[in-house]
């Protein structure tokens, strides 16, 4: 099938043509921006045009008329907004052959609307050439047709004829059951009666076909049914009538409806939608992308959805994003992106991959939600659930935990570990006589201090009250580990300033190695524990290494 396609805005030519492509159908398709370019291809020989009405050298019915003289003989299908399906109506009643509403997504239903006007259009001329194909054609027509004798009261037309479509539409008998029938027995509903009185003046006034407009009527067995009703007057052996072309539209209302449906809930929904092709290239987005995005749609069409990577993923998160999605179908999970802004947030998103009925990609729908506040929410729970709440250390449960991990690490490569118990030495005098107040400023500044003794990959923590834990991986040896606590020792000897006093407090520091004097979390803590007491009952300001209360003791003061 040869179509002249006169549109104007190459997106919406580029999607009938993606739809017209996608049906599986022989459709070759010349494309003119204007009456003007079209009238350039006069010459050559197309099945069916189809034509937006608002084109830039002619707008509304007058394209319809104009690119029917332009075209005699061929088929002219319109194009329409959803908002405006009367538009398409009067184009049908100036002679064009159907309408489509811009926005289908169907590509059988589009290719099959083209070739219905193209048989309409056929039937017509056949219809003039011989009355005996004219009665063929009727017998054949995809659309309901039914001869009604008028009289002067409407509820006493009467039925003369009506093609098997129409009988199975309304659900009646063999024609000959219908002859000298009321109209009431075919057209039964809520319009049925406008119906008939709009038949009844199509026939008085004489002036041609003309579209009726769209009508809610029911079937023989109630159900609603809706129709689009053109008639014409004729005449048949010596009596008024009117012949009424009555097209089932009640599958294409039900897809606008739904589409409209869809469409609203595309627009509406809090959740960012972006719909890309086959080779993922996006096609459309929803506001609610461009307010969680920041990136219009105009500034995405056509573009890969990678604009929005933030850098945090590898390619190996997205190659095994895209294999999962291809063979599952789909793909969930939390991806960082990155708003048009620069600002780094957190996606919870999901990718579907839709095929056609052989099982063809033709599209991929990402729908997600910014969830960077729950991220955030539930990572602050974490630490507050980890950390001290005075000194932002680590707090017991997190040092045990690294200690843990530590000590296993140990078990697998033989490298030793330290633990050093610290406890302040003078720090209840600071509490009873300045403040608890006072107190925390000086345990906050004594967790700078211990930060500041060991590296990066320490874990200084808070074990309570005035109490310290360092786990080091680095001081696998008993120098390495005193050096810390001489260090540590160093560190606190300077004064404090808590508020308006100064204070000076120091700390008695036991320390523990694996494998020597444990293995487990448990025997480590209780070793430099039991060393820290030991470093106090020898005065303190001292450190003891755990079972040899004979060690010389080390005076960081002297």
């Amino acid at each position: 099938m040869d179509v002249l396609l006169i549109e104007d805005n190459p997106t919406d030519a580029r999607l009938f043509e993606d739809l017209v492509n996608d049906s599986g159908d022989s459709v070759a398709i010349k494309w003119a921006r204007s009456i003007a370019e079209a009238r350039d291809s006069a010459g050559l020989a197309f099945d069916v045009v189809v034509t937006d009405l608002g084109l830039p050298d002619s707008r509304g019915l007058e394209t319809a008329e104009r690119v029917l003289a332009e075209y005699p003989g061929c088929p002219v299908v319109v194009m329409t907004g959803l908002d405006d399906p009367q538009a398409g109506v009067q184009a049908v009643q100036a002679g064009c052959q159907d309408y489509v509403v811009k926005g289908i997504t169907d590509p059988a239903l589009l290719v099959r609307t083209l070739r219905h006007a193209v048989e309409r259009q056929a039937a017509e001329r056949r219809i003039r050439e011989s009355e005996e194909r004219f009665r063929t054609l009727i017998e054949m027509s995809p659309d309901a047709i039914v001869l009604i004798a008028m009289a002067e009261v409407p509820e006493d037309a009467e039925i003369m004829f009506a093609n098997p479509v129409a009988r199975r539409l309304f659900k009646v008998g063999a024609n000959s059951e219908l002859a000298g029938a009321a109209a009431s027995r075919v057209f039964s509903g809520i319009d049925a009666s406008g119906l008939v009185h709009a038949l009844c003046h199509v026939s008085r006034k004489g002036d041609g076909p003309r579209g009726l407009g769209d009508f809610r009527l029911s079937d023989g067995t109630g159900a609603r049914i809706a129709v689009e009703v053109s008639a014409a007057p004729v005449f048949v052996d010596g009596r008024r009538a009117v012949q009424a072309v009555v097209r089932d539209i009640s599958a294409r209302r039900e897809r606008e409806r739904e589409q409209r449906l869809a469409q609203a809930v595309f627009r509406t929904t809090a959740e960012a939608m972006m719909i890309t092709d086959a080779e993922r290239r996006i096609i459309t987005v929803n506001p609610a992308f461009t307010q969680i995005t920041g990136y219009p749609l105009e500034d995405v069409r056509g573009r890969s959805p990678s604009l929005l990577a933030s850098g945090r993923h590898d390619a190996a998160f997205y190659a095994d994003m895209w294999g999962t999605l291809e063979a599952e179908g789909h793909w969930r999970g939390d991806v960082w992106n990155r708003r048009s802004d620069g600002e780094v947030y957190v996606q919870r998103l999901t990718i579907s991959r839709i095929t056609d009925a052989d099982g063809v990609v033709t599209n991929y729908v990402g729908v997600f939600s910014d969830v960077t506040e729950e991220k955030e929410a539930s990572a602050a729970l974490q630490y507050s659930a980890s950390h001290d709440a005075l000194t932002g250390l680590p707090n017991r449960a997190l040092m045990v935990d690294r200690l843990e991990q530590a000590l296993g690490v140990h078990a697998r490569t033989g490298r030793g570990l330290s633990v050093l118990f610290i406890d302040l030495d003078g720090f209840k005098p600071v509490n009873d006589t300045h403040g608890h107040l006072a107190g925390d400023l000086l345990l906050q500044d004594v967790a700078e201090r211990l930060r500041g003794c060991v590296r990066d990959s320490d874990t200084v923590a808070r074990q309570g009250g005035d109490e310290f834990v360092v786990v080091s991986h680095d001081a696998t040896d008993p120098d390495s580990a005193a050096t810390i606590a001489d260090k540590i020792l160093q560190a606190l000897r300077p004064s404090f300033d808590v508020g308006s006093a100064s204070v000076r407090v120091g700390a008695s520091i036991g320390i523990a190695q694996a494998p020597r004097d444990g293995t487990t979390v448990e025997d480590i803590l209780h070793a430099a524990d039991g060393a820290m007491y030991e470093a106090k009952r020898a005065g303190k300001g001292v450190w003891r290494f755990a079972g040899n209360a004979e060690e010389p003791i080390r005076l960081a003061y002297a």
